[in-house]
């Protein structure tokens, strides 16, 4: 199985590349397959007409994932309130002290 890092790295690249992506838990309801509050059936429908390509990839969920961010700028997983590699890297360019704590307000 696919972990969430990879999963996200996968769907936000092929977003760059103008794909659309849809996440969350698959459900069948009514006969009506459905992402989270999503009908999956009108989300393709928007796409009639149209070759696609269709993935489904299901991501390993032993990761705590609502404690886990992608950082915006490097694209790395991290827990807290700030990516600690571009903290680190931050701080680096600014001069300042590793253990500056690397305040953004400053």
């Amino acid at each position: 199985m696919t972990t969430i890092r990879d999963a996200r790295r996968l769907a936000r690249d092929a977003a760059g590349m103008g794909a659309r992506v849809l996440r969350g838990t698959l459900k069948i309801e009514a006969n009506s397959p459905m992402v989270d509050e999503t009908s999956l059936l009108d989300w393709l429908a928007q796409l009639a007409g149209s070759e696609l390509m269709l993935i489904a990839l299901p991501v390993d969920e032993k990761t705590e994932e609502e404690d886990l961010k992608t950082c915006h700028t490097c694209g790395r997983d991290y827990k807290g309130n700030r990516c600690p590699y571009c903290a680190e890297a931050r701080a680096r360019l600014r001069g300042w002290p590793k253990d500056s704590g690397d305040d953004v307000s400053r």
